[in-house]
């Protein structure tokens, strides 16, 4: 049984306020570009079934406008959390924590499309109820470009911390395939929050510089 069940969500307990995630995206504002300079790559080195999603867990470092964070884990969300202007199938949550312990997180909205290789390394890696040692680079899940809805909200699983700095990148470089799709819901059900209310959140969209 998952540790969370994601059909009685509702009932999920929240005491942190109106700031959460994940929204919809379309009402975005005009802003200036967003810098993504990976200095350290994400490199996974725990593969970990957490009864809900595949976690890859590890480390690098990436600046984003100047802010240095630290890369912590990364999971796979299907569907996707987050709505903007195209479909998208899948989200990839980087999550990374400042010096400080601030968190962030960067998404990545991923359409169907041709297959992804790291994925499929993932997938060939996966074993249920267990964490294996694994050596993945994942630097490359980053696209090369895309569009960044940048906004605070919260983690979108419990405790749904709220103060997350997120960035959502609408991009066409990275895909999934119909298969490899088939393959991660033979795994798992549908583990996407349900859409929250933005609460006159500023929510901005614009260009990004990808850098690995």
């Amino acid at each position: 049984m998952s540790i969370l069940n994601y059909a009685e969500q509702a009932s999920w307990s929240n005491g942190f306020g109106s700031q959460q995630s994940p929204i919809d995206l379309r009402q975005a504002k005009p802003t200036s570009v967003t810098n993504f300079v990976v200095t350290d790559p994400w490199i996974a080195d725990r593969e970990i079934d957490d009864q809900v999603t595949i976690q890859l867990a590890g480390h690098g470092t990436t600046r984003i406008n100047e802010m240095t964070w630290h890369f912590v884990q990364a999971h796979i969300h299907v569907p996707a959390e987050h709505i903007a202007t195209k479909e998208a199938v899948a989200e990839l949550h980087f999550v990374h924590q400042s010096v400080i312990g601030a968190l962030c997180v960067v998404a990545v909205l991923v359409p169907i499309g041709k297959a992804n290789p790291i994925i499929d390394g993932v997938l060939d890696h996966f074993q249920p109820h267990a964490t294996e040692s694994i050596d993945c680079d994942l630097t490359d899940l980053l696209p090369n470009r895309g569009t960044v809805f940048q906004y605070l909200g919260s983690l979108t699983t419990p405790p749904l911390t709220e103060g997350v700095t997120w960035y959502v990148i609408e991009q066409t470089d990275i895909t999934i395939s119909s298969e490899q799709l088939k393959r991660y819901k033979q795994l798992f059900g549908p583990n996407n929050r349900q859409v929250q209310a933005t609460n006159q959140r500023p929510v901005l969209r614009g260009s990004g510089t990808f850098t690995k």
